[in-house]
């Protein structure tokens, strides 16, 4: 039996446009953002990060923000200053050696690692920045053109809703793409 002249429309309709399926309007990723606050939401978002990267060849780059300096575990950021005349750089002004010991180093070597053994072929950076969350996702994301945000996103309650959660407010605020890893 033959299809009707409003079944035929709605058929067609629904097919892909050229433009969807050109190969033109694939997104390319370079560098992919994952904010990563050391919860397993943050190990589920990093896990599709890897997954990403090896797919596009993406560089990763892990971000852990530290609202306040306090927050820092005292064995974990050692600064020391050098010896007058020995390896100082003037041109760099490096009159000081910083170095990560204990947890931290730990931590962040073990990212770097889980990244590695799961194969990513490209650069696996951390960095630890020190200020308000939202403000640092949307200030690193614009300042090494990242192409895309991964982040865990929690059920949000209510309260939260009202008051704007951190992937809301980020996704809200950057003009890249946003993957939200909920569980």
């Amino acid at each position: 039996m033959g299809k009707t002249e409003s079944e035929h429309s709605l058929t067609t309709s629904t097919m892909p446009s050229s433009s969807l399926v050109s190969s033109d309007a694939d997104p390319e990723y370079n560098t992919i953002l994952v904010p990563h606050d050391g919860s397993e939401m943050g190990d589920k978002a990093l896990k599709h990060a890897i997954y990403l990267s090896k797919i596009s060849g993406a560089e990763i780059v892990i971000l852990h923000i530290v609202e306040h300096i306090d927050n820092v575990d005292s064995g974990g950021l050692l600064a020391t200053s050098k010896e007058e005349g020995k390896d100082i750089d003037k041109s760099k002004k490096e009159y000081f050696e910083i170095t990560l010991e204990g947890e931290v180093k730990n931590k962040i070597e073990e990212k770097i690692r889980l990244c590695k053994e799961a194969g990513v072929k490209n650069q696996v950076s951390y960095k630890i920045q020190i200020g308000k969350l939202v403000d640092e996702i949307v200030r690193l994301s614009e300042s090494t053109n990242v192409d895309l945000i991964v982040m865990a996103g929690n059920k949000t309650s209510l309260v939260r809703r009202l008051l704007g959660s951190t992937t809301r407010k980020v996704i809200d605020s950057v003009k890249k793409p946003v993957l939200v890893i909920r569980e």
